[in-house]
């Protein structure tokens, strides 16, 4: 997890940061923070989870059967080992996916000191204690900074699950509201039948400390661009489901701009970071409101209206966004159809990328 906001690139576009609009709310106000009763809900489960699972893996069979699986699979979801589950069919609603992931020290350690903790509410920048149990269902306080010594099994609600389905949610309601657009029919392209796009050959984000309960970084990417001569916004997000960690050079030669989407030859990638629970329903109105209420940009340059559209994502995120929710990691401005990018520096200084054309052949 890394909190890689810039002031000078934050200061530049918040221009008039525009919030979502909901009910009766003013549509530049901020979406709501989740409400007391809903933290506290999540905590509740969290807690009565661990507590249930403490039990649960006090047997050794039972225990060593699942964290190979955690071992072999990464994170779990909860609905798929009911034994850990302190309540079958417990609906948290939102985008919350309840799910297990286990964090082990070098050398792995020995399974019978196996701890079971969770993250605490409130903002992680205030956190200095991490709740656990031991397996015998003793209450425990780990360090918020620095993990143990001994492998823990975490409880998570809003991670890597939730948020494969929150981005998959996300680009059918961008659809809905007119900002994704139905790709042509593949067309010529000078190599036989096919697609041009462009392709991230590399990526490295830069090193920030985070409490280690949060685990790995959960990073998406908004590609926008133009759609029409008449500027028509269009946005897509992008999973980057591999970008666990910050300063890690990852080689994932993922697709990220497909240019048949798009009128002209020219896009903008902007990288942020899930944290916590913020819900992309917030994050599509936020969007909706700040782009798809811009009107018309027939007109204006396109190159100018490609980088006022990302300007305005940028704008879109509420200030609450930038603390422990949805992190600013950075901006490439312009990214062009036919170039290579090698080491290109974020406009926030942020993140590095290497992106280069790639023509997507037809079967």
């Amino acid at each position: 997890m890394g909190h890689w906001r810039s002031v000078v690139v934050c200061a530049m576009f918040m221009f008039g940061a525009v919030g979502c609009s909901s009910g009766e709310k003013d549509a530049t106000s901020p979406p709501p923070a989740d409400s007391p009763s809903e933290a506290s809900s999540l905590q509740t489960f969290k807690q009565s989870t661990a507590v249930h699972a403490a039990a649960a893996l006090s047997d050794a069979s039972t225990r060593e059967r699942i964290l190979g699986q955690l071992r072999a699979s990464g994170s779990i979801a909860l609905a798929e080992l009911p034994e850990l589950a302190a309540s079958a069919g417990t609906n948290l609603g939102g985008d919350a996916v309840p799910e297990v992931w286990l964090r082990e020290p070098e050398g792995g350690g020995d399974s019978a000191n196996l701890l079971i903790a969770y993250a605490p509410a409130g903002n992680e920048r205030n956190w200095t204690e991490i709740p656990a149990y031991s397996l015998g269902g003793t209450r425990v306080t780990l360090d918020a900074q620095k993990p143990p010594a001994v492998p823990v099994l975490v409880i998570e609600t809003n991670g890597r699950l939730a948020m494969r389905k929150g981005v998959a949610e996300a680009n059918l309601m961008l659809q809905r509201a007119g900002l994704q657009h139905v790709a042509p029919k593949i067309t010529t392209g000078t190599t036989g039948t096919g697609r041009w796009t462009t392709k991230l050959d590399s990526i490295r984000l830069v090193n920030d400390e985070e409490p280690w309960i949060l685990g790995a970084a959960e990073i998406y990417a908004v590609v926008s661009s133009v759609v029409s001569d008449s500027n028509t916004p269009d946005l897509r997000i992008v999973d980057m489901p591999y970008l666990d960690n910050d300063g890690t050079t990852y080689t994932p030669n993922q697709i990220v701009i497909d240019w048949t989407n798009y009128a002209f030859q020219a896009a903008n990638i902007q990288l942020f970071e899930k944290d916590d629970n913020t819900s992309y329903q917030d994050l599509v109105t936020a969007l909706v409101t700040a782009v798809g209420a811009v009107g018309s940009l027939a007109g204006v340059p396109a190159i100018q209206a490609i980088t006022e559209i990302a300007n305005r994502v940028i704008a879109a995120m509420p200030s609450s966004w930038f603390a422990n929710d949805d992190d600013y990691v950075d901006s490439f401005y312009t990214v062009e159809k036919t170039k290579t990018y090698t080491g290109l520096v974020g406009a926030g200084n942020n993140a590095t990328v290497s992106l280069s054309p790639f023509f997507l052949e037809a079967n």
